[in-house]
């Protein structure tokens, strides 16, 4: 069975939805045959796009924790824009998890403050973005 079988397989077990302006994100807790896991979707409703990535329950805590310290660093920024790198990013960290890599980026643009949360499995790159203002809720989800 494939990957992408396996995940239609999944039952939920649990599921939160977070809104913020034209965007929804569902963190849906599923089970299939390899386990528990949270897929976070990214659901523009403009746009109409739609981004995932995946964890495995086993690595939501080490996930939580690194969003305890944006949430900490975020409230530490000032209202006015922070000296960034060219790319805005603010701060980095980056957790590995069996074969999937994250990279978790705090950025500012002209629009504002964000975390985009990056999945790599072998060559294939995932991501959602979420308003930095979302942080405590999405870590207290």
């Amino acid at each position: 069975m494939s990957a992408q079988e396996d995940s239609f397989n999944a039952h939920d077990l649990q599921t939160k939805v977070l809104k913020s302006e034209n965007k929804r994100f569902y963190l849906d807790v599923k089970e299939n045959n390899r386990g528990r896991f949270l897929k976070i979707t990214e659901v523009n409703t403009q746009a109409r796009s739609k981004n995932k990535i995946t964890l495995a329950l086993s690595s939501v805590e080490e996930f939580r924790d690194f969003l305890n310290m944006f949430a900490e660093f975020y409230n530490n920024l000032g209202p006015t824009p922070a000296i960034t790198t060219r790319d805005g990013k603010l701060k980095s960290e980056f957790m590995k998890k069996d074969d999937k890599r994250y990279f978790l980026d705090l950025k500012e643009n002209s629009r504002g403050r964000f975390l985009r949360v990056s999945q790599v499995v072998r060559y294939t790159r995932q991501h959602v973005a979420f308003p930095a203002i979302l942080l405590i809720e999405l870590r207290n989800a």
